[in-house]
C-alpha cells in the first residue's frame, strides 16, 4: 500500500496539472475500479466537470467538481496516478481521465485493488470507507489537541495508550 507521504507526493505533483481543467472524457479499462455508480454513469457524469481542487485525506485522493460533488480515489495496494499524456499505456493501465489540455492521467494498478467513488453534492459517501478515518496526522494543532483529549492525564508513554 502507498505511504501516506507518497499519496502527498502524488496530490503535490497531479495538483497543479490538473486544477482548473475540465474532463473531456473517461475511459474506463476495466470496470472493477469504479465503484459506485455503475461506470457508464461514472463517465457521463464527470465528462464536462472542471477540477477546483485536489485534496488528500489520509491515504484517499478527493476531486472537488466545480459542478457539485466529488470523486474520490484510493490508490490501495499498488495504485498509481500518472500524469504525463506522452507516458505510453502501461499494462495495468485501468483509467484514464482526458482533460482538454490534452493531459491525459493513466490510473494503473497491478493488483487491481484501487477504486474511484463518484459523489453528488449533499449524497453520503457511505462506499468508500473516508468518513471512518480519524484525525488528519499532518495538521499538528488538531492532530495535538485530539491525542490530548483522547489520553487526558494518562502517565503511560502515547505509544501504550
Amino acid at each position: 500500500m502507498p505511504k501516506l507521504l507518497e499519496v502527498k507526493t502524488i496530490k503535490r505533483v497531479i495538483a497543479p496539472q490538473i486544477q482548473e481543467l475540465t474532463i473531456e472524457r473517461v475511459q474506463i479499462r476495466r470496470q472493477v475500479v469504479v465503484a459506485p455508480p455503475a461506470t457508464e454513469v461514472f463517465c457521463r457524469k464527470l465528462a464536462g466537470q472542471t477540477v477546483s481542487g485536489l485534496e488528500r485525506w489520509e491515504k484517499f485522493l478527493r476531486f472537488r467538481l466545480t459542478l457539485g460533488g466529488c470523486a474520490i480515489l484510493h490508490l490501495r495496494l499498488t495504485g498509481c496516478l500518472l500524469p504525463p499524456a506522452e507516458m505510453p499505456e502501461e499494462k495495468h493501465t485501468h483509467l484514464i481521465l482526458a482533460f482538454s489540455s490534452g493531459r491525459e492521467p493513466h490510473f494503473s494498478d497491478t493488483r487491481r485493488f484501487g477504486r474511484f467513488w463518484l459523489l453528488q453534492d449533499g449524497e453520503a459517501d457511505t462506499y468508500s470507507g473516508i468518513a471512518k478515518l480519524g484525525k488528519e496526522p499532518f495538521d499538528a494543532d488538531v492532530f495535538a489537541n485530539y491525542l490530548r483529549a483522547l489520553l487526558g492525564r494518562r502517565k503511560r508513554p502515547s505509544g501504550n495508550a
